[in-house]
């Protein structure tokens, strides 16, 4: 093993965890100090009301989203810098301070970046720095075990990479949101196996963004207009009723929350709320999953506020895709995608008891009692592959055969990228048979024997999509598409219950 402790600036090298029994790996948290993360390290959208004004501003939200297929489970990095570059050259700061993105559980959604107070004018180019970046893979090899690889480089804050526009973007006097689309198949390169056993590991880390304007629904119906969906972060205080939640982007620890994005949360007497009877019960340190609106300020008016474990003692959340569930221990290995919480078990990539655990599936979903199949989601039909939030109180962490008890388990949303090999309706919802690649998480380990339950065929998700789907892209068959939603397992068949259809990515 490499620990990632011995990258330097200027030379990457590769961090892997590969066999059973399965080691504890370097932790999000980890990987952020050791890369330098932490440290410091005229066409086009046209509001209405009239053109831009020479001398006027006008209040401008980014946001932060990424288009990718299924190949990582993680890419962590900071934005050092975004600059806007005007029709008459005049250039303009968005960005200025180092802001932490973690861009693969933001694969088909969005969430707020910053807020300023932007020139108007015609813009036509923009450039972006980053410090540190890295990005992980995960594989099943030959004989059985798991192999997870982190891939990075360090802290270089003047490193500049590509910001495309696909159109001039205009801003005038309404406000305005601007989307910052991490382009995640261009920006990396490494061994098409994720590890090349030989030791030869070519790799390369080219950051791609596109940046285009978007126009802010009064009420969004789609990420592409202001919808936000299943925000995680943790609360920081709730000052005569708004919320400041720190994103579980960057560090976990309470005692480094400072150097998190921070959301401005509002409530009105619409948001609902679950697992706390109002916005009263909210406390310092307490983790949120949050959907709402973006508002005009930058703030989000949530519409829903889910506190899945309200025990702040020695808590930590992390969020990621299943590897593996035994069985016989019963104990459960997790990839990370995002973690926050208590410093004492956020240290490693998480191996978890899951015998007593409550498990629950995610809150956003409206539908469910409408489903065609019985959709459920407890300890004999939770599969390797499937996305979840799990939540611990643990003081220490021992090695196996003693896992930490997992105090809460939450099937969450995920986004798939697979091609569209035949549609169909089954009552009130349209149907998508989709084909994932032999890399995804389904294929490569829903099939692990020893496992409580193994999918019958793990390349294949049936999605089923009803008037709630946010659709930004019509899926077409023969084609690639990409789906959001939360993935069932019904007795060896995995269903998707879909909240949103976009464009497929190249696999």
């Amino acid at each position: 093993m490499v620990w990632l402790s011995e990258f330097s600036s200027t030379l990457g090298k590769v961090c892997k965890n590969a066999g059973k029994p399965r080691g504890r790996l370097l932790s999000l948290t980890a990987a952020f100090a050791a890369i330098g993360l932490i440290a410091g390290c005229g066409g086009g959208t046209t509001s209405s009301g009239g053109g831009p004004v020479k001398g006027e501003t006008t209040l401008t939200t980014v946001v932060v989203s990424s288009s990718a297929n299924d190949r990582l489970v993680q890419f962590p990095l900071v934005l050092n810098s975004l600059t806007l570059t005007a029709k008459d050259g005049t250039s303009v700061s968005v960005v200025s301070t180092p802001q932490i993105v973690e861009f693969m559980h933001l694969n088909g959604s969005a969430e707020p970046l910053v807020t300023l107070e932007l020139p108007q004018g015609v813009y036509t180019g923009a450039t972006a720095t980053v410090g540190g970046a890295s990005f992980t893979c995960v594989t099943q090899l030959q004989g059985g075990s798991d192999d997870t690889s982190t891939y990075a480089y360090g802290a270089t804050p003047n490193n500049q990479v590509t910001v495309q526009l696909p159109e001039p973007i205009t801003v005038s006097r309404q406000s305005l949101a601007l989307s910052l689309e991490l382009q995640v198949a261009q920006s990396v390169t490494f061994p098409s196996a994720c590890w090349n056993s030989s030791g030869d590991n070519p790799y390369s880390i080219t950051p791609t963004f596109n940046l285009t304007a978007m126009t802010v629904a009064a009420q969004p119906t789609n990420v592409a207009n202001g919808k936000m969906t299943a925000l995680e972060g943790l609360v920081d205080a709730t000052p005569g009723g708004n919320i400041t939640v720190f994103a579980a982007d960057g560090s976990p620890t309470l005692s480094n929350l400072s150097q998190n994005r921070i959301w401005q949360v509002s409530t009105n007497s619409n948001t609902v709320f679950q697992g706390i009877g109002n916005a009263q019960g909210l406390a310092a340190g307490m983790p949120v999953d949050i959907d709402g609106a973006l508002q005009a300020d930058g703030s989000v008016l949530a519409t829903r506020i889910a506190v899945q474990d309200s025990d702040t003692t020695d808590l930590t959340v992390n969020f990621g895709p299943l590897m593996l569930v035994a069985a016989s221990e019963p104990m459960l290995f997790q990839s990370n995608q995002e973690e926050e919480g208590s410093v004492q078990y956020v240290a490693g990539w998480p191996e978890y008891n899951f015998s007593g655990t409550a498990f629950a599936v995610w809150g956003g979903l409206t539908n469910v009692a409408n489903l065609p199949f019985a959709a459920s989601f407890n300890e004999s039909n939770m599969v390797a592959g499937q996305m979840v939030s799990i939540t611990a109180h643990a003081t220490e962490v021992a090695g196996a055969p003693t896992y930490v008890p997992a105090t809460t388990e939450t099937l969450m949303p995920q986004t798939i990228n697979g091609t569209v090999t035949a549609t169909g309706t089954d009552g009130a919802f349209t149907t998508y048979t989709v084909q994932l690649a032999a890399y995804d998480m389904f294929p490569q380990f829903a099939v692990q024997g020893g496992q409580t339950t193994l999918i019958q065929n793990p390349q294949q998700v049936v999605v089923y999509a009803d008037s709630n789907a946010q659709v930004l892209s019509a899926p077409a068959t023969g084609s690639p598409a990409r789906f959001t939603g939360v993935i069932f397992n019904d007795n060896g068949t995995l269903r998707m219950d879909c909240t949103g259809i976009a464009a497929g990515v190249t696999e």
